[in-house]
This record gives C-alpha cells, sequence and structure tokens, in this order.
C-alpha cells in the first residue's frame, strides 16, 4: 500500500511539474535557455492553462507593441543625431574654408602693399605693368576682399 501512495505521489508531482510554462530566451553569451520563469526578452514556449495562455499571448503582444514603439522611437532619435552631425560637419568645413579664404586675402594684400610695382599676366604671357592709380585700386580692392572675408584688417 505504502508502494502505491508513493507512486502516486511521485505521478502526480511529475504531472505538476510537467504542466509549468516553459519560457525561451538567447542568455548574453548567445546560448539558448529555457526556463519555467518569464525573463526579460523571453517568449512563452508552452503552456497548458487556457486563460492564462491567452493572458499571457495579450502581455506578449503588448510588449511586442512596445519594443515596436520604443525601435521607432529609436530610429527617430538617431535620424535626429545624425541630423545634428551633419549640421555640426558643415559648420567646421564652412569655418575652415573661410579660414583659408582669409589667409589666402591677407597674403594677396599683403603681397600688395609690399610690392614696388603690381603687374597683372597680358595675352602673350608677358607682365603688364599697372600705373600708380591702378595698383592703389587694387590694393585697396584687396583690403576690401580682406575685410569681407576675414571681418578685419590685420594690425
Amino acid at each position: 500500500m505504502r508502494l502505491i501512495i508513493t507512486l502516486t505521489a511521485l505521478t502526480l508531482t511529475a504531472a505538476s511539474a510537467a504542466q509549468a510554462d516553459v519560457y525561451r530566451y538567447v542568455d548574453g553569451q548567445g546560448r539558448v535557455q529555457y526556463s519555467d520563469k518569464w525573463v526579460p526578452g523571453s517568449e512563452l514556449i508552452k503552456t497548458t492553462d487556457r486563460t492564462r495562455a491567452s493572458s499571457q499571448a495579450a502581455a506578449a503582444q503588448a510588449r511586442a507593441a512596445e519594443q515596436n514603439k520604443l525601435a521607432v522611437s529609436d530610429d527617430r532619435i538617431a535620424s535626429q543625431q545624425a541630423q545634428a552631425n551633419a549640421a555640426a560637419a558643415v559648420q567646421k568645413d564652412l569655418a575652415a574654408t573661410r579660414n583659408e579664404q582669409c589667409k589666402a586675402a591677407k597674403e594677396r594684400y599683403e603681397k600688395s602693399i609690399q610690392a614696388r610695382r603690381l603687374f597683372k599676366p597680358g595675352k602673350d604671357g608677358e607682365r603688364q605693368y599697372l600705373t600708380d592709380q591702378e595698383a592703389d585700386e587694387q590694393r585697396l580692392q584687396a583690403r576690401m576682399e580682406m575685410q569681407n572675408l576675414c571681418g578685419s584688417a590685420p594690425k
């Protein structure tokens, strides 16, 4: 009689354990794990309680919808961050170009001031020297260009 009671108790215990929910998830090392307890990111593999299964299916759908919202939000934030990074890169490139243009304008102005006589290349490649009035106009134009590009004249 004891044997029958013991076997019955073991059978009932095994049957109740077999009726537990089973969850499947991937751990941090990328290995698939199974558990009778829910872990974030796990999915329900097996259940025997139909009402519990339907409520857990609804909960799983709600989690999936929430994850969808988060993914959309993440995409939007990533897009905004990419735009901000691109705008910063454009500003950096513009500043570098302005600095180069300013430096070139300062060099042209300094050369026009230091040169005794100014010239421009002619059609046949020979130098055509400017009159004093033309040279002064070119110096004035070089200074105005430098002020426009640099914001101020050199000290």
